[in-house]
């Protein structure tokens, strides 16, 4: 019995040293919660993963190196594209990698609630009412006035890429130098190459001067009405002279949509203008119909986003942005129902198209809808909506 009425007094004394104690600690535990719940808060927010590409990179090695799979470098080629060749990416291009995000800390910020300012009472006063004679006879009327609804915001009709490398048709070259050598032993170059033009100041350039890269692929002739249409020219990129000489000059890749290589050549620069169009405007009714001429790749059935190249300009009235309806080749059939009876059979409906790039007597277009194969040689007409 004394033996179990020490220990409980031995129970009671050890409570009474550690009931303080654990008081203190849990003073201590909501104090630094509370700070804690003062402190700038930070989120993270998620943005695309950008690889810019470098000498030797291949979307193999890409796809391993992010991906830790290079059996997968075709969902990067799926969400890339202006990368017209997998096997074809060169230096300063911007590849974003599907699925892959870099963190962003944001600090949120501490808002802090004001204490209300306590404004004094002001001392009544006295208001006189004042009384105006009004003459109604004279008060001007004023004019009615319509609010009108703000326009229709504008969206753009592709990318500058898309125009840079669909390229276009005119009836000859206009040549105006070379690439014919660099500082470095290479043969193709990409954005932020150092290359040799032959255009110096005898041909009127200076420093800063610049000029568009350009590749001649092939003559076009009509498929259907057998002439010569022009040449096809592929946009490779864009160059500004840094040194210039008498008759040639240095000169830095600035943009490069393709490689550039030597012999490739050189025009006055052009601007690409990527062209804004009102989704929600009236169309404009226009009589025109024609072929598609030829597609790029020197592809012979092309689809859904495939280029191709209509027998159809400015000077036509052709502009950015305008729909064509595609219909299988061949005229409209007749067909003999029976003897003396003649029926008309319409035309087929495969698809439509969307010029990108009007010039003088062709166009660049995109093939909007396929319903069925489409082959160079097809016929178009205005679409109307």
């Amino acid at each position: 019995m004394k033996q179990g009425t020490k220990s409980k007094g031995q129970d009671i004394k050890g409570k009474g040293v550690f009931y303080p104690i654990f008081c203190s600690l849990l003073l201590v535990s909501c104090f630094l919660t509370s700070f804690a719940e003062d402190l700038p808060q930070k989120e993270s927010t998620e943005t695309p993963k950008v690889h810019i590409v470098k000498k030797g990179d291949t979307l193999w090695d890409i796809s391993k190196k992010y991906l830790n799979n290079p059996f997968k470098w075709h969902d990067i080629w799926d969400k890339n594209k202006f990368i017209t060749n997998p096997d074809l990416i060169y230096p300063g291009n911007n590849i974003a990698i599907p699925g892959i995000f870099d963190k962003v800390e944001i600090e949120k910020e501490i808002q802090i609630e004001a204490e209300p300012e306590i404004i004094p009472e002001l001392p009544e006063e006295k208001i006189e009412k004042i009384e105006a004679e009004v003459d109604e006879d004279k008060i001007p009327e004023l004019p009615q006035v319509t609010l009108q609804p703000p326009p229709p915001a504008k969206i753009p009709l592709t990318t500058e890429v898309v125009i840079a490398t669909s390229g276009y048709i005119i009836p000859q070259e206009m040549e105006k130098g070379v690439v014919f050598d660099s500082p470095e032993p290479r043969t193709i170059f990409g954005r932020g190459d150092m290359v040799y033009i032959n255009i110096g100041e005898k041909s009127g350039a200076k420093v800063g001067s610049r000029f568009t890269a350009y590749k001649p692929l092939r003559v076009v002739t009509h498929p259907v009405k057998g002439n010569t249409v022009g040449v096809l020219i592929e946009i490779l990129g864009e160059l500004e002279i840094k040194e210039v000489r008498d008759d040639n000059s240095t000169a830095s890749i600035i943009k490069s949509y393709k490689a550039i290589e030597l012999g490739d050549k050189l025009q006055e620069r052009e601007d690409i203008i990527v062209p804004m169009i009102d989704p929600a405007a009236k169309v404009e009714p226009k009589d025109m119909r024609g072929y598609i001429i030829e597609a790029k790749e020197q592809k012979t059935t092309v689809g859904t986003e495939d280029i191709v190249y209509i027998d159809l300009g400015r000077e036509t009235g052709v502009s950015a942005g305008d729909r064509f309806t595609i219909f299988k080749s061949g005229e409209e059939k007749e067909k003999k129902i029976k003897r003396g009876e003649v029926i008309k059979l319409p035309k087929v409906v495969i698809g439509s198209l969307q010029v990108i790039t009007p010039m003088e007597n062709t166009s660049t277009a995109i093939i909007r809808d396929t319903r069925k194969e489409i082959v160079i040689g097809e016929m178009i007409e205005y679409e109307k909506r």
